[in-house]
Parts: C-alpha cells; sequence; structure tokens
C-alpha cells in the first residue's frame, strides 16, 4: 500500500510540475493554448473584480454603475476572446481532419507498398524455386555420350574462352554432327546391305532357275539314255 500511495504522489507530483506549452510542437496549438490562458485571466479578472465590487444596498447609483460599466467591459472582453479562442478551435479541428485525411492516404499507400514488398517476395521465393528445380532437373543432355570437356578442348583449342554454358553447347553441337556423319555412314553401308541383299538374291534366282533347267534337260534326255542303254 505505501508503495503505491508513493507512486501515485510521485505521479501526482508529475502531473503538477507538467509543462504543457513546452510540450505543443505546432504553432497554431501553441497559439490556442496561449489565448486559452489568456481567457482564464480574463475570467478570474472578472470573479476577483466582482467580489471586490460587490453591489450592496448601500453602493450609490453611481459607483454601481462605475462597477456594471467595468463588469461588462470585462466580459465583453471575455467573449472576444471566446470568439477567438473558438475560431482557433475550428481551425484545429480541421486540421485534425485534414491531418487524419492525410494519415489515411499515406497509410493506405504504405499498405499498398507492404502488399508489394510481400508480392515481390512471393515472386522472388517462386523464381528461386524454379532456378533450384532447373537446376536439378535431369537434363537429357546430361545423359548424353559427349566427348569430356578437356577432351573436346584439345581438339578446338579456339573454344577455350567460352562460358560452361556455351562450352556445353559447343560440345552438344560437336555430338550432334559427329552423329549425323555416323548416320550417314549407317545410310551408305544400310544400301550397301541392301544392295548385296538384292544380288544374293538375284543370283538365288539364278540358280534356282539354272536348276530348273537341269530338271528339265535331264528329264527330256531321259529317252535317249534308254535308247543308249538298249543299243
Amino acid at each position: 500500500m505505501d508503495d503505491q500511495m508513493i507512486s501515485s504522489d510521485t505521479t501526482a507530483a508529475d502531473l503538477l510540475n507538467f509543462d504543457i506549452a513546452s510540450a505543443l510542437k505546432t504553432p497554431h496549438n501553441a497559439r490556442l493554448y496561449y489565448e486559452v490562458q489568456n481567457l482564464k485571466k480574463l475570467v478570474n479578472e472578472l470573479v476577483d473584480y466582482q467580489i471586490a465590487h460587490p453591489l450592496a444596498e448601500q453602493t450609490t447609483a453611481e459607483s454601481e454603475k462605475q462597477i456594471q460599466t467595468q463588469i461588462e467591459k470585462k466580459e465583453k472582453y471575455i467573449r472576444a476572446q471566446l470568439s477567438v479562442i473558438k475560431t482557433l478551435y475550428r481551425q484545429s479541428v480541421l486540421r485534425v481532419r485534414e491531418e487524419k485525411a492525410n494519415t489515411a492516404d499515406v497509410k493506405a499507400v504504405n499498405d499498398a507498398l507492404i502488399l508489394g514488398l510481400h508480392n515481390l517476395k512471393y515472386e522472388e521465393s517462386s523464381l528461386r524455386g524454379e532456378i533450384s528445380a532447373a537446376e536439378n532437373y535431369d537434363h537429357k543432355y546430361m545423359k548424353l555420350p559427349l566427348i569430356s570437356a578437356e577432351q573436346y578442348l584439345e581438339e578446338f583449342p579456339e573454344h577455350k574462352e567460352l562460358s560452361e554454358h556455351d562450352l556445353t553447347t559447343a560440345r552438344i553441337e560437336h555430338e550432334h554432327q559427329v552423329r549425323l556423319k555416323l548416320e550417314e555412314r549407317r545410310q551408305e553401308k544400310l544400301k550397301q546391305k541392301q544392295k548385296l541383299i538384292a544380288e544374293v538374291k538375284k543370283g538365288k534366282d539364278d540358280l534356282t532357275k539354272l536348276d530348273t533347267m537341269v530338271e528339265k534337260f535331264i528329264e527330256a534326255a531321259e529317252p535317249i539314255k534308254k535308247v543308249l542303254a538298249t543299243d
């Protein structure tokens, strides 16, 4: 309880010693605070004057008129001061509304930027995933029986300055050209094979025809053979 009381006393003391004027940041609010203090001063002066000059039965008409004139004069100052404060207060309200609108606009822009940043981070994450997938993809060219880079550069030293990508492309193209030449040779061999097959087939056909002719000759010579055998 004592600690709480000490804390409360300390807070109250801090509030009593708090300088509001030093906490005001804008000239307009400082002006409004200054005019409010003037109003308090005028009101206090009016109250003090009324206390110092009470209207009693023994007060003369002349004195009462002077007192009333001073009171009305002070009330007039107070009304004028109130008018000034109302004007300043309305301006403060308008400025607060304007600041709120500006704050809302800035917040909207900030929210849009944050959303854009999140979208960029998402796109970055997606792109990194795609890049990683592409780097780890089992490309078909990696299964090609390419000659090694060292062997290729020994054969084509003019390509030593190529980048890794261009060097790989050149090796693939080299393999392609080699395969084209092999395919040409295969086609040539295939033609030769087909030609030999055709020649062999023709030879077989000729032999078949020759066998047929021989058989017919033997059949035709059979009567002659019998006649010769009888003689």
